[in-house]
């Protein structure tokens, strides 16, 4: 094997820490299974041993003839051949069906947009991420950032465990840890105004140094005072900045400015 960069391919390389990390899976005999980046088969087979069945994606030509090889007596296990992104995760499996996987860091916003925007979105979602993005999304109130609350619009994250770097073939730069999401019933707005939404809170996010009446004066066009007084009247302390805020304030914040 010749590790592609391109693919951001770090192979899970430690027994330990796959058993930990299929311990946190919690999978149950019937649940059905999308693995993301499915590489060389590692976890893909303990996945098979613990479930109905496994759609085992993968992009790699290599990796996919190695998984055709070592998956070929598996039988609860299809390859797809296909680019994550580009493939309608929901038609892989019948619904209910999970997501879980050992993912390029690079893929991480682009894919967890991907999956919670799907037209039947994944029961549970558990993927071997960057630590550092894995707390960000998980961060408590008060620390939140652009990409928090992009989870937050549509599920419940949860850091579960970390994993050292040691555990990768090649090894990373920087410590993993899985994050758990799990999908609301519907998102926390119409999925029609969600495009509107993130441009809206995209600019606070941006000037996170400021206070809310920086960019809300710029973005209605009011003075500062009146930028203040606007967010006194639906409850915000105006003294506050982005990443304080509650998705419940966020969706007030942003529907009273449409009231405007």
């Amino acid at each position: 094997m010749r590790f592609q960069r391109r693919w951001g391919q770090n192979f899970l390389a430690d027994r330990t820490q796959l058993e930990r990390i299929v311990e946190s899976l919690e999978l149950a005999t019937g649940d059905q299974v999308v693995e993301v980046g499915a590489g060389l088969g590692t976890l893909t087979i303990e996945l098979a041993r613990r479930s109905a069945a496994v759609a085992a994606v993968e992009i790699d030509p290599a990796c996919l003839k190695a998984l055709r090889f070592t998956l070929r007596r598996v039988a609860n296990v299809q390859v797809v051949d296909g680019d994550i992104l580009r493939l309608e995760v929901s038609t892989l499996l019948p619904s209910p069906y999970r997501v879980a996987g050992n993912i390029p860091y690079n893929l991480t916003g682009a894919l967890l947009v991907h999956l919670l925007e799907q037209p039947q979105a994944p029961a549970r979602i558990d993927l071997l991420v960057q630590q550092e993005v894995a707390e960000r999304i998980a961060a408590p109130p008060g620390a939140w950032s652009l990409a928090t609350l992009g989870v937050r619009v549509y599920g419940q994250p949860e850091l579960i465990l970390r994993v050292p770097r040691s555990a990768f073939l090649p090894p990373p730069e920087v410590d993993a840890a899985v994050i758990r999401i799990i999908p609301d019933a519907a998102p926390a707005l119409p999925r029609e105004a969600l495009p509107s939404f993130f441009r809206f809170v995209t600019p606070f996010f941006q000037a996170r140094r400021k206070q809310l009446p920086f960019v809300l004066s710029r973005r209605q066009r009011v003075t500062g005072v009146e930028a203040r007084r606007r967010l006194s009247v639906i409850g915000i302390d105006p003294s506050r900045r982005a990443e304080t805020l509650t998705l419940e304030e966020w969706r007030r914040l942003f529907e009273s400015e449409h009231a405007t």
